[in-house]
């Protein structure tokens, strides 16, 4: 994957960032306001072309996939676009989210979860069309984070070790 400077000369990469200034922008703000661990988001556009991934993480490179192109775009390099609007976004402390796979149980302060299955389809809405969010949050067990997928018109979909949970919301 090619990694992108702040003022580098690589053509395809700079196309790519500009062709997703928007979706880079709103992940970036996505990952920074919901504390989460990882931010994925697959970005349609359209039946003519396949699919664009962003995939971010706290203070790393954003990597961004565009017509089968993998570029890293640093955390500090600025996009050449504002993030688009997100729903409100209220992150949990991983103290207070405690989940068991083999039972399905969650345990969250009240709204914790729904908040954050509404935050993360607000992203996939962001989008429109078939784009499709993840965002990974931690827990208090380390080694088991809780992944929410969403896309608009879908059954939010909760992940947390080999468990996976449709979320009413």
């Amino acid at each position: 994957m090619a990694a992108v400077q702040p003022g580098a000369e690589n053509p395809a990469a700079l196309r790519a960032i500009a062709r997703h200034g928007e979706a880079i922008a709103t992940v970036r703000a996505f990952l920074a306001r919901s504390d989460a661990l990882r931010v994925v988001l697959l970005l349609d556009l359209g039946d003519a072309d396949p699919p664009a991934m962003l995939d971010a993480r706290p203070g790393a490179a954003l990597e961004l996939i565009d017509g089968g192109e993998g570029h890293e775009v640093p955390a500090e390099m600025p996009v050449p676009a504002p993030p688009r609007t997100l729903p409100e976004i209220r992150p949990a402390p991983s103290s207070a989210l405690r989940a068991d796979p083999a039972t399905g149980e969650l345990a969250a302060p009240i709204g914790a979860i729904a908040n954050l299955g509404g935050a993360v389809l607000g992203l996939a809405r962001a989008f429109g069309g078939r784009s499709v969010a993840t965002a990974e949050f931690a827990t208090q067990d380390p080694d088991l984070p809780m992944t929410i997928v969403a896309r608009d018109g879908e059954p939010l979909l909760l992940a947390v070790g080999e468990g996976r949970f449709e979320l009413p919301l």
